[in-house]
């Protein structure tokens, strides 16, 4: 690509306010504007394949593009995956399924020519080959995606000329300036805690449930009580020792998720929830989203309570694998359960016993990881360990269940 490139004088029309003097500038575009002038991801992927399958060159665009993007790739990629996810919410979205609760980021553009911004911002965009998404890709592609069958998303109707974008538009920097911003973007960023931006959604079923029992429930701590959420961390990923709270809201999930699908949810606790996971019987019956919730309610507010202090103490039944292991084994009690208690067997029998100091003597090599020196780490989470603590709370004459009730 040339060093120096001609500005662009004419184009798409808009108006611009400068951010960056010459460098960058935001504004909004309807969506109609905004397909017909940047190029499908998707297509530019499978025109370059077919173009190497023929001996034929890439086009000068995709060539550019494959410097400052990732791939889509195969249908079985993480990013080709989640734009299909990605267009699902955006057509959710414009039906009104989520009213205003929902939400995109600002798409990010790049211009290798520079525009001409006047005073007033009016401006052109480049119409063909011109424009790339730097920060954007996924949203710009299920964008496409919709656009292209927007029946398969209950869109027919729909006038994607009256929906307003905002953009920012990176123009007139180099190719290795892109793909800087670029790396910056994606890598200099704090990446949220999957854990704790779940436990925020409030349409998941897992977390529905969460927030209910945390408003609905009240512990003893002395000689009274108190609600559940005054002892529940929001917005953090970590209780210190000292705090009054006895965890975090993304582990308290953890117990609900796992309490609702067994071991299953030990993986699921990240992930999102809805009332169709929930296993159906051999009859392919499913419990009704209100019983779920009830007795999920019931058998997981009683523990905390009968519990409590083991919680202010906070012993190893806080940490995150134990919590896991724990509500996987309260999902036996379940009426939906695929593998209920014997009979007879009630959760307080099965738990009877359980050492729940934390001390590596009955934690360490199941919850706990202990180094050479002897120190103890409970560093692993619900995904690392939770089996392990599942199998040595339900089978309590294996060795790791002898480990956990003293029985050495």
């Amino acid at each position: 690509m040339p060093t120096f490139l001609k500005p662009v004088t004419t184009g798409l029309p808009v108006n611009l306010r400068e951010i960056r003097k010459g460098v960058m500038a935001n504004g909004v575009i309807d969506c109609e504007n905004l397909l017909a002038i940047v190029n499908d991801p998707q297509e530019v992927e499978d025109a370059t394949k077919r173009a190497q399958k023929a001996g034929r060159p890439i086009s000068e665009y995709a060539s550019t593009r494959a410097e400052i993007q990732r791939l889509l790739g195969t249908a079985g990629s993480k990013k080709a995956k989640n734009v299909g996810e990605y267009a699902d919410y955006i057509a959710a979205g414009l039906r009104g399924d989520y009213d205003n609760a929902w939400s995109l980021p600002q798409i990010t553009l790049w211009s290798p020519r520079p525009l001409v911004i006047s005073e007033d911002g009016s401006s052109a965009l480049p119409i063909k080959d011109g424009l790339y998404a730097l920060d954007s890709e996924t949203q710009v592609t299920a964008w496409h995606r919709i656009k292209l069958n927007p029946a398969a998303y209950d869109l027919e109707d729909f006038d994607f000329g009256a929906i307003p974008l905002s953009f920012e538009i990176f123009h007139g920097i180099s190719v290795m300036a892109a793909r800087q911003i670029f790396h910056d973007r994606n890598l200099k960023g704090v990446p949220v805690d999957k854990s704790l931006a779940m436990s925020m959604d409030g349409r998941d079923f897992g977390t529905t449930v969460t927030r209910k029992l945390m408003e609905s429930l009240k512990v003893p701590t002395g000689e009274t009580t108190v609600p559940l959420s005054s002892l529940i961390l929001t917005g953090k990923r970590q209780v210190s020792d000292k705090a009054v709270e006895w965890m975090t809201m993304s582990v308290l999930r953890t117990l609900v998720a796992t309490a609702m699908l067994g071991k299953a949810g030990i993986h699921a606790a990240s992930t999102g929830i809805e009332h169709e996971d929930i296993p159906a019987n051999e009859n392919g019956d499913r419990p009704d989203r209100a019983v779920v919730q009830r007795e999920v309610m019931e058998t997981v507010g009683a523990f905390l309570q009968e519990n409590a202090a083991l919680f202010h103490a906070k012993t190893a039944v806080t940490a995150p694998a134990v919590i896991a292991g724990l509500g996987a084994t309260m999902n036996r009690t379940m009426s939906w359960s695929a593998d209920p208690m014997p009979e007879g067997v009630t959760l307080e029998r099965m738990l009877e016993g359980i050492e729940w100091e934390r001390e590596a003597k009955y934690w360490g090599g199941i919850a706990a990881k202990v180094t050479d020196r002897g120190a103890v780490s409970w560093a692993g989470g619900a995904r690392d360990s939770g089996h392990k603590v599942y199998d040595a709370l339900n089978h309590p004459e294996s060795d790791t269940g002898k480990q956990i009730r003293g029985r050495f």
